[in-house]
């Protein structure tokens, strides 16, 4: 069964930012969440990881409630990776990768060391690992934080447990090198049954790496579906308040702005 919200609403200090927002995240799929700034994509994706109950409607994880899982149970099934960084203290890269290990304490078992030594490897952070995480780049932090994520939903071979991956602009502050490595990363391990949510400002990467979009508006969805049925020039021209003209090539949709 998938992670869906059906009919919330969320308000944040009376306001309403939400409104009636239904969506379905499917084990092995990339579902994208666009929109302007404001239009509630980062409080959906708070939503829908338990950390703020709707108002009004339900969200559900393998057809429960949020609300009647545990916060162990939650970790163990969806891994989150939020805008901002809000680590302050002088953690290494190291101990903040262990932060993202959930199935017993970091070091007791031996495949916790295969997962950070193997994730770090595929994200790119291994040289990182003994640094303070204070003193890394914008990028060089957002990339740990990517890896950390990993290993909280990552499964040693012979496991097939159902996993949910939700990012908020995973993509933000990286290079086009490490901002594709990481799109070529989510779209191994959706392949692989992992179910991944993504909030993007990038229009053209949510076109090319989604099997399905959500387009959001004041806290509505606007158009949903596959790429084709939402990355049209009319409907984002008008939500965006822009001309925007949308192109196919090679099988793939580019959008341009005037």
């Amino acid at each position: 069964m998938p992670l869906r919200a059906k009919s919330i609403s969320v308000r944040k200090n009376k306001h309403l930012i939400l409104d009636n927002i239904s969506i379905s995240l499917k084990k092995g799929s990339i579902c994208s969440v666009i929109g302007p700034n404001g239009a509630g994509k980062s409080t959906l994706i708070s939503a829908l990881s338990g950390e703020q109950a709707p108002e009004v409607g339900e969200v559900y994880l393998e057809n429960l409630p949020l609300g009647e899982l545990s916060l162990e149970q939650l970790a163990r099934t969806r891994a989150v990776m939020e805008q901002n960084n809000n680590i302050v203290f002088d953690f290494s890269v190291e101990e903040v990768l262990g932060m993202g290990w959930v199935r017993d304490a970091l070091g007791s078992s031996p495949l916790a060391t295969e997962a950070v030594s193997k994730l770090a490897d595929l994200c790119q952070v291994s040289p990182f690992l003994k640094r303070s995480f204070l003193s890394l780049s914008g990028g060089e932090k957002q990339r740990v934080q990517f890896c950390r994520a990993l290993i909280q939903i990552w499964q040693p071979p012979g496991e097939s447990h159902t996993k949910y991956l939700l990012l908020d602009e995973p993509t933000s502050n990286l290079d086009i090198s490490h901002e594709l490595a990481v799109m070529n990363i989510l779209k191994k391990i959706g392949e692989e049954g992992v179910g991944v949510l993504i909030a993007f400002h990038d229009l053209n990467l949510a076109s090319y790496f989604s099997d399905e979009i959500y387009l959001l508006n004041e806290g509505e969805v606007v158009a949903s579906g596959p790429p084709s049925e939402v990355i049209r020039s009319d409907i984002l021209s008008e939500v965006y308040d822009s001309s925007i003209s949308v192109e196919e090539r090679k099988g793939k949709l580019h959008v341009y702005t005037h």
